[in-house]
């Protein structure tokens, strides 16, 4: 055990108190109620339709039937049942719900043995089975393209395999699409559409393995060529603490119509019946460009998603005082669900519009669909939008004569023309669809059943929504509008803490409310609007730039609780004497910090300032730029915890305090051993100590392999456990030694040799090894305490710079002694 200092760990609980002003009811992990006895809830689905959303889990291996639960909020949720009761779907996997034309198909698994598809007129069911058994491995998931082309993706050893349909029943050859962790199995995959390109989430390791993790992959084909964000995977982890073994997840867009969330089930650990046990988890999803960022995972209160700055589920009898009718029909409510117009006969526009308007950027959602269709040329019915009056209003119209979605606008009562776009074969007019309006300045993108099918701009500013017929008699249902745009909702969220924010996600408000700049437009031309300076970063995403003396950014945090807390700023800049400051309101955070000269403006590097004072809750926290010029890409926020002095020599032939994680570990002799013959690794500390210095003696029982130290470990797991065959299954660095060197690597759950010196090193004889780590400065020593073998620094965009210790080995019978730990 060790000798000078024990290691107290303080289990804190966070109680919130926070303005009324902002909602804070939900907290990871979340129990659902009617849950499965003994089993949870499991790889999560989450479906919106209407305005309101779904969850399906997985059944338990014993039980019949599919749970389902509704929520408008996605914090509260209602249990509405057993959604399908077929025999066939005892222990059905990862039911997965996608609604096309009227029906909803459901794609899931019973007890992986297969795939069976189900049909429903409902979300809540019921659903019946339409299909034999498909086989196909388990996970399975649909994705619509723009062009109304189904793709069916499933769980392989080693990839996400993908299949174009020709229906829904119907499956087509298998494709590698490319996406895998690291060459293990890989599951659960999701596909969205961003800017154009495809993005897939995924899964891998075994489902009950702390290691379990979410990674992401780009591609510019649903099929093929996705590759994985290496600078970001994996982008949800978490191996010890309150939640472990993440993933499974699914992907919604929040009830503000424009941010994302995650959901993800959390494990843990078995029922003495030796059941599995599993929770539903739920955190943000900010976008940087192409660059996808999980804002947790989060185990402490967080802000409950907004809600749209207005909305209308006509849950009442009359239409109200919400609205306005322009040119007459025949309006009304039905069973205070929806709005219906049922005039005929003339090609008159009638039209009801909110009296609420939009802001100058907005995203808008409309729900309709076809009662009966009149005999004039033209029939037609949707939604209009930017609506200013008669002579200023955009439209977005379905024809169900001719297929397709017609658009125009009028500008000061002149029409900029139509614009039209078909619709998939077979599309049913009859039955509920969803147009969405996206308006980022003059460029307006219209969807129809999440399909992009028109962009185009007009000079048109915010205005009202609401819906029209010409010669259709009409429903209309939930409508909704968010002054938020294209993942804006993210600038004004309020980031966890600890956690990572970007820094072009700065508040919105303008000049002298969320920024100074002292040059009134945007010089870099990209992401945002306003007068921050910003340009593409080659490390990914954007950045701020041309930050001058002066000038100032400010950043929603939520900070988990009161106490001290590490900064690292990732900068660049070619001056010297740069000075930064962080402030919370009036109150100086960290005094003057030095940005070094990095020697180019893209030659990134991470400066940590440590021990900050932050106060627990919403908090508005603004980054100055004090003299000089740099560029500004990220923060990221870690509490802070003092290194210890400490020494274990293991005299007492114990390892009180070490965590083994895989390999075969021992203690006798007043020595440490490896057995060798594997990978091994144990494991002490806090994941939040940040500079320290780690010294041991080093003994190699035989030639081959390698032994060493861990430096700034953080989410260990066993990467032997159910097969998986992993020596990298940890993040952090790894200095040691072979009987040719001395050498340092970095693992992130894949491998990564950063360098090494070739020098003769005899087996059995004692080796004393000593790392150094300072800010991204790496020295490691060997024999010679005074010159290090290896002065590496790791200017990378993962660069590690917090983390726990620890010994490793591969493949080498290995004796440590004289473990030394101090600041």
């Amino acid at each position: 055990m060790f000798k000078k200092f024990k290691v107290l760990l303080v289990l804190m609980i966070v109680c919130l108190a926070l303005p009324s002003s902002l909602a804070y009811a939900y907290q990871n992990p979340k129990t659902l109620s009617n849950e499965w006895p003994t089993y949870g809830s499991g790889d999560p689905y989450v479906l919106k339709f209407k305005g309101v959303y779904y969850l399906y889990v997985s059944t338990k291996d014993s039980e019949t039937g599919i749970k389902a639960w509704s929520s408008t909020d996605l914090v509260n949720w209602t249990y509405v049942g057993l959604v399908a009761t077929d025999p066939l779907t005892k222990g059905a996997y990862a039911p997965e719900v996608i609604y096309w034309n009227g029906y909803f198909y459901m794609y899931t698994s019973p007890g992986g043995g297969g795939h069976y598809v189900l049909r429903s007129e409902s979300p809540t069911g019921p659903f019946t089975i339409q299909t034999p058994n498909k086989g196909l491995t388990i996970d399975g998931h649909v994705f619509i393209d723009d062009d109304g082309q189904w793709y069916f993706y499933r769980a392989e050893h080693g990839q996400i395999i993908a299949h174009r349909m020709s229906d829904p029943y119907t499956f087509g050859p298998g494709v590698n699409t490319g996406a895998s962790i690291n060459g293990g199995w890989t599951e659960g995959a999701t596909v969205i559409k961003r800017n154009g390109k495809y993005f897939m989430t995924y899964t891998g390791n075994h489902v009950h393995s702390p290691a379990y993790r979410v990674d992401y992959a780009v591609s510019n084909n649903p099929l093929t060529g996705f590759v994985p964000a290496t600078n970001q995977n994996p982008v949800l982890i978490s191996t010890e603490g309150p939640t472990i073994g993440l993933g499974h997840n699914s992907l919604v867009t929040g009830p503000d119509l424009d941010s994302l969330y995650m959901f993800y089930h959390d494990w843990r650990g078995y029922t003495p019946e030796g059941w599995p046990i599993r929770s539903t988890n739920m955190d943000r999803v900010v976008w940087n460009g192409d660059k996808m960022i999980v804002l947790g995972p989060t185990a402490t209160f967080q802000p409950d998603p907004a809600q749209p700055d207005f909305q209308d589920r006509f849950n009442r009898t009359t239409i109200g005082s919400s609205w306005s009718n322009v040119n007459g029909g025949n309006w009304g409510i039905y069973n205070q669900e929806l709005m219906w117009q049922n005039s005929m006969g003339a090609t008159t526009w009638y039209k009801q519009v909110t009296n609420a308007s939009t802001a100058t950027n907005y995203t808008a959602e409309f729900h309709t669909k076809q009662m009966a269709r009149g005999t004039s040329a033209s029939p037609k019915y949707g939604v209009t939008f930017s609506y200013i009056d008669e002579n200023n209003y955009g439209v977005a119209l379905l024809s169900s004569k001719y297929n397709r979605v017609e658009t125009n606008f009028v500008v000061n009562g002149v029409s900029q023309g139509w614009v039209n776009a078909d619709l998939p074969a077979g599309f049913d007019y009859s039955k509920w669809h969803n147009i969405r309006v996206e308006k980022a300045g003059t460029e307006f993108k219209i969807y129809v059943d999440h399909m992009l099918k028109v962009t185009r701009s007009a000079n048109l500013a915010g205005g009202k929504v609401g819906y029209l017929t010409e010669d259709t008699h009409a429903d209309f249902a939930y409508v909704a509008f968010s002054n938020k745009v294209g993942g804006s909702s993210a600038w004004d969220a309020y980031k966890p803490v600890p956690g990572k924010i970007e820094a072009v996600h700065y508040m919105s408000g303008g000049e002298g409310v969320a920024y100074h700049d002292t040059t009134p437009e945007n010089i870099g031309g990209q992401y945002r609007k306003d007068g921050v300076d910003i340009r593409v970063n080659p490390e990914g995403g954007y950045n701020v730039g041309w930050n001058q003396s002066g000038e100032w950014l400010k950043y929603r945090v939520n900070v988990a609780s009161t106490g001290a807390y590490d900064v690292t700023f990732r900068m660049a800049t070619t001056m010297n004497g740069v000075q930064i400051r962080l402030w919370d309101g009036t109150t100086d955070l960290t005094g003057i910090v030095s940005v070094p000269n990095t020697g180019g403006w893209d030659a990134w590097r991470s400066i940590t300032v440590h021990n900050v004072p932050l106060t627990q809750g919403p908090r508005e926290l603004r980054v100055e730029f004090v003299t000089g010029e740099a560029d500004f890409a990220s923060m990221e926020f870690h509490h802070h915890v003092a290194v210890p002095h400490l020494t274990d020599n293991f005299n007492d032939n114990n390892s009180d305090g070490w965590k083994r994680w895989e390999g075969n570990w021992s203690v006798s002799n007043g020595q440490y051993h490896s057995a060798g013959g594997t990978f091994a690794k144990t494991t002490f500390g806090n994941d939040n100590w940040a500079n320290y210095t780690v010294e041991a003696d080093i003994k190699m029982n035989e030639a081959g392999g390698d032994a060493g130290l861990i430096i700034r470990g953080k989410n260990p797991a066993n990467g032997l456990e159910r097969g998986q065959g992993n020596a990298d299954f940890m993040q952090g660095y790894y200095a040691y030694i072979k009987t040719d060197g001395v050498y340092l690597g970095k693992q992130n759950y894949s491998w990564s040799n950063l360098t090494g010196v070739a020098t003769p090193l005899a087996i059995n004889t004692w080796h004393r090894m000593k790392v150094t780590v300072n800010g991204t400065n790496i020295k490691v020593y060997v024999g010679d305490m005074n010159v290090p073998k290896i002065d590496y620094n790791d200017y990378s965009p993962t660069a590690f710079t917090h983390g726990k210790v620890g010994l490793r080995t591969a493949h080498k019978s290995t004796s440590f002694d004289n473990f030394t730990l101090y600041p």
